[in-house]
């Protein structure tokens, strides 16, 4: 539920905090003070509160044109090879993420203009990226155990799953 917040809430606002920054910069010659800080923040939000819920739906990028083509075997590979580079990507940006967010709370690491702690984003992002490791890794370890829903090709895998959860 927490990708609600970043399509609801965190998206508008930086569509918002974006307009208003260039309404005030082009029309009145006076930008927003901290208006690049809270869009990076925002945007940060936005990408790292979608992750799971991206995998899980598998809505992320994909040739799936040439893909379908492919035979099981083969799709089934390149899947367990594309979650095992994912599982290394997230599991360095976790072990970085907690890395900073130690260094972070030591230092009192904030933003120059608003003065916003950094840490609380860098603990989204640790929580984020390990839970995003435990999810390829179990999805992993379930697209290896042999079922008869394994053997059907991840296109109707993926239809089969959308039209039981009602997720468009």
């Amino acid at each position: 539920m927490i990708h609600l917040f970043a399509s609801f809430v965190a998206l508008p606002a930086l569509t918002l905090v974006i307009a208003a920054d260039v309404t005030m910069r082009y029309f009145v010659n006076r930008p927003i003070l901290g208006a690049v800080e809270a869009s990076q923040f925002l945007l940060l939000l936005v990408f790292t509160l979608g992750l799971n819920f991206t995998t899980l739906t598998e809505k992320h990028i994909r040739m799936d044109l040439l893909f379908d083509l492919m035979p099981r075997r083969m799709q089934l590979g390149i899947e367990i090879l594309s979650m095992f580079c994912g599982i290394i990507l997230f599991g360095a940006l976790a072990l970085q993420s907690f890395d900073d967010y130690r260094f972070s709370i030591m230092i009192s690491d904030a933003t120059e203009e608003l003065n916003i702690p950094v840490w609380p984003f860098q603990f989204i992002m640790l929580i984020v990226f390990s839970l995003l490791c435990v999810q390829l890794i179990v999805t992993t370890l379930l697209k290896l155990i042999p079922t008869p829903e394994n053997s059907k090709p991840a296109n109707q895998q993926r239809q089969k799953y959308l039209e039981e959860t009602g997720v468009e």
